[in-house]
């Protein structure tokens, strides 16, 4: 039997307090089942809809159940568009709909007005989309015999403009996709493994369109030229030049204003890479000046119509701040931000995405873990081991793993040690190379466990401070240490 669809449900969950009071206005005062509907819906925290209409039996609504799922589903999409302020891309589309109406009615000049505003709107933000809808209601117009301006002129114009558009079209198209496939590479893997990924990332980015901005045509183009620039300097390791392109981004809206509204939600990303750049190069002021000047974007009107937004500045802050506690080596500092963090995280629920979440796992507990606060370490890395899908962010699954070694033999579990010594190795050899300092760490469990005199221990010890010392030195060994700091472990000893 085909599963009942939750996208009912999944919209009605997106829904703000001022959206749900918004559509029980516009619904009216008398009762509606739909909205008893949407009010039951509200109630939920998963849905199954077997069990749901089993629990409301006895409502109005169940009675034609399928036609009020439709109706309010319906309702709600119309509501959230003409709820608020609205959209360029509204806005536009709302004058070709416009348009489109008075053609059918035979109101020529009226519908060029709304097309004429539709036009203005379309060719100042570059939202070439947009302009081939709106000379595909032209086109319509100038078949129309009862249209006066039905000349050569205007056929040869229309066809000029709509040639350069797709041009345009076709050049961000180009940009997109190369930008994409970057933007996936770094999501999946985050850094390069292997030679044949290496490759694959090479080929992309020596594209001819890739290594110059003036390829670039237009406003979007440029944007992922910059983005996709930085994304691969950063995967590269190459995070002054990574800091460089996202500051070029950055610059480029600042410069034109007019589209810091259109691209506010990928100026909020650029920023927060932009901040993650310069925490890893050191940039401190750059960093703590710009931490608070994210928590005030929100009530910037720019950014208004970004959602989510409040979950997304909770996030982008605390992953910087938990970063940076971690760079300056002050781990206890964590202990604070926790209960925050847990009441954000359950505040925002599933509008923190599941990579973001996994990342705050993995530094909380390794910042504990640095903390010598071993049980709460634990808690949280289990967090992590505990996911069924490793589908994004797979290097914290493949770190989390090593960590639990360390964590378990700090809190004495030695027995779980010894099983986990074997079944670690053979999960990373499945997913990837084992770094050189984690073979030498498995080495240093495997005979600490074995030794009782204190002397003997000591001097395993002290011999694995070495080793690891060394092996900090090897760049190929540095992304080990990027996770986990072995050094200033095993110097507590």
């Amino acid at each position: 039997m085909k599963a009942a669809s939750t996208f009912l449900f999944d919209l009605v969950k997106t829904l703000t307090k001022s959206q749900k009071r918004y559509i029980k206005i516009q619904a009216g005062t008398k009762e509606k089942d739909y909205i008893a509907l949407l009010d039951a819906l509200l109630l939920l925290k998963t849905y199954d809809e077997e069990q749901f209409i089993k629990k409301n039996k006895e409502a109005n609504f169940i009675k034609h159940f399928s036609v009020n799922k439709l109706y309010l589903y319906e309702l709600i999409l119309k509501s959230i568009s003409n709820f608020g302020e609205k959209k360029i891309e509204n806005k536009i589309f709302q004058k070709i709909s416009s348009a489109n109406l008075l053609v059918e009615k035979g109101l020529f000049q009226a519908a060029i007005n709304e097309l004429k505003k539709g036009k203005n709107l379309a060719t100042k933000y570059e939202l070439f989309e947009m302009q081939i809808m709106i000379y595909g209601v032209e086109k319509k117009l100038l078949f129309n015999r009862q249209f006066k301006k039905n000349d050569a002129f205007s056929i040869q114009q229309i066809y000029n403009h709509e040639t350069h558009i797709l041009e345009q079209l076709s050049n961000s198209n180009e940009y997109w996709f190369l930008a994409q496939k970057i933007f996936q590479f770094q999501l999946k893997f985050q850094k390069i493994q292997t030679e044949e990924q290496e490759k694959y990332i090479e080929d992309i980015i020596q594209s001819p369109k890739m290594q110059s901005i003036s390829l670039a045509t237009n406003f979007k183009s440029k944007i992922y030229y910059y983005q996709a620039n930085a994304t691969y300097q950063f995967i590269l390791g190459n995070i002054e030049e990574a800091y460089k392109f996202n500051k070029q981004f950055l610059d480029l809206l600042e410069e034109q204003p007019i589209f810091l509204k259109l691209y506010s939600q990928r100026y909020l990303s650029t920023f927060n890479n932009m901040l993650i750049d310069s925490l890893i190069i050191g940039k401190f002021d750059i960093l703590i000046e710009g931490i608070n000047r994210l928590v005030l974007i929100p009530k910037r009107k720019e950014f208004k119509t970004i959602k989510n937004i409040e979950s997304r500045i909770f996030r982008q802050r605390f992953l910087l701040l938990l970063n940076w506690s971690l760079r300056q080596q002050e781990f206890e500092k964590v202990l604070e931000w926790i209960p925050e963090i847990e009441k954000g995280l359950k505040l925002y629920g599933n509008e923190v995405e599941k990579h973001h979440r996994i990342t705050f796992y993995y530094l909380i507990s390794y910042l504990l873990f640095q903390s010598k606060y071993y049980d709460q370490a634990l808690k949280w890395n289990n967090f992590i081991l505990n996911t069924i899908k490793e589908d994004v962010v797979k290097e914290i699954f493949n770190f989390s793993r090593v960590l639990n070694l360390l964590i378990h033999y700090e809190l004495g579990n030695y027995s779980l040690l010894e099983s986990l010594l074997q079944s670690t190795p053979k999960y990373l050899k499945a997913r990837r190379n084992i770094y050189a300092t984690e073979k030498a760490l498995f080495r240093f469990f495997n005979k600490i466990l074995n030794i009782i005199n204190k002397k003997e221990k000591q001097e395993i010890i002290n011999k694995f401070k070495k080793e690891v010392s060394n092996l900090y030195e090897i760049q190929k060994e540095k992304r080990v240490f990027n996770y986990l700091d072995l050094r200033y472990w095993i110097n507590t000893y």
